[in-house]
This record gives C-alpha cells, sequence and structure tokens, in this order.
C-alpha cells in the first residue's frame, strides 16, 4: 500500500468517529500523518473559542481513532478558523463546513 492510499484508508477511520461531534463552531479539520513517527496530528479549526464540551467532543474523536489505529498515536491541535489559510498544506481534509463566500455563485 503506497502512501496516499495510507493516508486515505486512516482518514476513512478517523471520518467514521466524527458522528454527532461536530458542533456550529468548528469550520474545518484536517489529518496530517508523520509516517517515521507513526503519528496522526489533527488540526480543528473553530470560529470562536471552543467550549469545554466541544474540546471534549474532538477528544473522543481522537481517543477512538487511536483505539482503531493501534501502530498510530493520534493528537489534537485547536486552532481559530481567523489564522487559517487556504494555501496551507495538510495530507487530508476530514471535514469542511460549507461556506458560500468561497464560491462565485448565488445558492
Amino acid at each position: 500500500m503506497n502512501k496516499e492510499e495510507k493516508i486515505y484508508e486512516l482518514s476513512g477511520i478517523v471520518l467514521r468517529y466524527l458522528t454527532k461531534k461536530i458542533t456550529e463552531n468548528l469550520r474545518r479539520l484536517y489529518m496530517d500523518v508523520d509516517f517515521q513517527e507513526n503519528n496522526i496530528i489533527l488540526t480543528a479549526y473553530f470560529e470562536t473559542e471552543p467550549s469545554c464540551i466541544e474540546l471534549d467532543l474532538l477528544d473522543d474523536i481522537v481517543t477512538n481513532s487511536m483505539v482503531a489505529i493501534a501502530d498510530f498515536s493520534v493528537e489534537a491541535r485547536v486552532k481559530l478558523f481567523e489564522d487559517f489559510r487556504y494555501d496551507e498544506k495538510h495530507d487530508d481534509l476530514i471535514f469542511a463546513f460549507f461556506d458560500e463566500t468561497e464560491y462565485d455563485y448565488d445558492l
């Protein structure tokens, strides 16, 4: 299995644990994989400072993913969406909230 296929497989595992863990405040969730260190970093971008409940929900995603992916450690990073840059590079986009300002047409 090549690197892209492994990232796709890992993304699917993480994605299954997002059910009922997404709040309106979460704007994006990215995944980066360090194959040398066997570490997965989930970067969560929130519109405003996340509440304790939102941090607990993110921790649930991390914990459940780590149990399902025994060969890797999983950690989360929390950032505000105002710090997000569209030219950032990540291995995969797990979740993105719909933002109509990204499109040139009316809905």
